[in-house]
């Protein structure tokens, strides 16, 4: 017997739209999709989901490397009604829920993001440059849900110190069922930094330089990348499930042009991954 579904919460098939397109910036996080983890809808009668997992996920050693790794990663997920969750490095909660016909679905609220930190001990061609401290982002979010299409804006700041800057992001896709038991997702996304972001991620200053051997480089805002992802999901009972993604991402403007991906990266970044979840 299938669990019921709530038209009020994300099924972990849509989401695995969103997980998708997370993977685009995976390595900035924790090497997992971000929102690989958004829930799943509570059975009828609870108000709480709580998914868990483990997965590997395959993307680059940093944004920008031409060097990939592969690595475990928990997959967690705990959600309270349609109201707050937990996926992964990002915490939220909608405050406006709107539903403005029966397929459609608005939610607007507050997000909190984890940016894991970039350490010279990484990887050789980040030599020179520095420690970069991980980054705790605040900020909001909103989502449009119309049928098995879905759009996704957030704007977020860091507020720890990591790169002090703004990050944009901009996310859409659509599922489609494939059989009772099988799901797929399509989605892009792409994202614009601010100075203070790209100077931090893509920037060589002069003191950098004489350190690293790359030529000195001011890294200005813009749209950083650009990327399209596919999920699919397959639900193996009513508790367990296996979900797959991958994807590729294109970075842009001064991100592409910047002397750690021209000469020691490359600005083509492909992620992929496999998960095994169980459902409480």
């Amino acid at each position: 017997m299938n669990t019921p579904r709530s038209n009020d919460t994300p099924t972990l098939k849509q989401s695995m739209a969103i997980a998708a397109a997370g993977a685009a910036i995976a390595a900035a996080f924790l090497f997992a999709p971000a929102d690989l983890h958004a829930q799943e809808p509570p059975s009828e009668g609870d108000d709480w989901t709580v998914v868990v997992g483990a997965g590997a996920i395959y993307a680059p050693d940093y944004e920008g490397s031409k060097d990939y790794e592969v690595l475990p990663f928990p997959y967690v997920s705990v959600g309270y009604k349609d109201i707050a969750y937990l996926r992964g490095p990002e915490v939220g909660v909608n405050i406006i829920r709107i539903k403005p016909a029966e397929d459609m679905k608005i939610s607007v609220g507050p997000v909190v993001r984890y940016r894991r930190d970039r350490s010279e001990k990484r990887n050789d061609a980040l030599i020179g440059l520095g420690k970069v401290d991980m980054a705790i982002e605040v900020g909001g979010a909103a989502r449009l849900d119309v049928g098995p299409a879905w759009l996704e804006l957030s704007l977020v700041k860091d507020v720890a110190g990591g790169h002090d800057g703004l990050v944009g992001t901009a996310t859409g896709g659509v599922d489609f069922d494939l059989s009772d038991k099988l799901s797929l997702s399509l989605s892009g996304t792409t994202s614009w930094a601010d100075d203070k972001y790209m100077r931090t991620y893509f920037g060589v200053t002069p003191a950098q330089a004489t350190r690293s051997g790359l030529p000195a480089f001011r890294a200005g805002k813009g749209v950083k990348d650009a990327g399209a992802n596919i999920g699919l999901h397959y639900r193996l009972t009513d508790h367990w499930m296996i979900a797959a993604t991958g994807g590729y991402t294109r970075l842009l403007g001064d991100a592409k042009d910047a002397p750690l991906v021209r000469l020691r990266g490359s600005p083509d970044q492909w992620q992929g991954g496999v998960f095994v979840a169980y459902r409480f």
